[in-house]
């Protein structure tokens, strides 16, 4: 009874180099990945100049003790189509006739919105987002007027609804 050697198949027929070479190759793509998403967000968190940002810092406070002194305070609706905005203001000083409003998305500077205030009436302003915001948790609110003396703020969350208070509300005591 005579043998016969079946010849030998090709390397590439073989499941082991293909193993061999397909996790370090996964690696790389993942690895590739990785570099890219860290390449396009850039987080912003470290600052080399700390000093002057606390500085900056102690200024904001200021404009924040500013718009308080002021009795200023609002509430910010965003309408159902989810770009136009409705701001209702008590203040014991007269506001100018248009203001800027910033929502801050807490996480991505490329999501953060600006928009311009209008003064419909007393104590009422109108203005309209560039886009939608995205969906997102909360988002950090601020109104100011354009010589940046003052300014307030507030926190949204979408889920309790489509309005928000900027600013701490002052009850007046009741007349007797």
């Amino acid at each position: 009874m005579q043998h016969t050697a079946r010849p030998p198949r090709p390397w590439y027929k073989e499941p082991w180099p293909w193993i061999l070479f397909g996790i370090p190759l996964a690696s790389i793509i993942v690895g590739i990945f990785f570099l890219a998403a860290a390449i396009k967000s850039d987080d912003g968190l470290v600052t080399d100049d700390y000093y002057k940002k606390g500085k900056a810092i102690n200024m904001e406070l200021r404009r924040d003790k500013a718009a308080d002194q002021m009795g200023l305070s609002g509430q910010l609706m965003l309408g159902s189509d989810g770009r136009s905005l409705r701001l209702v203001t008590s203040s014991k000083a007269r506001l100018p006739d248009t203001i800027s409003l910033r929502m801050i998305h807490p996480a991505q500077d490329d999501f953060d919105l600006d928009a311009e205030m209008t003064m419909a009436g007393p104590n009422l302003y109108q203005g309209i987002l560039p886009k939608a915001p995205v969906n997102a948790n909360h988002w950090y609110i601020q109104l100011e007027d354009h010589a940046k003396t003052w300014r307030i703020q507030g926190e949204w969350k979408p889920a309790d609804g489509p309005m928000v208070q900027l600013g701490q509300p002052r009850l007046e005591p009741a007349a007797n």
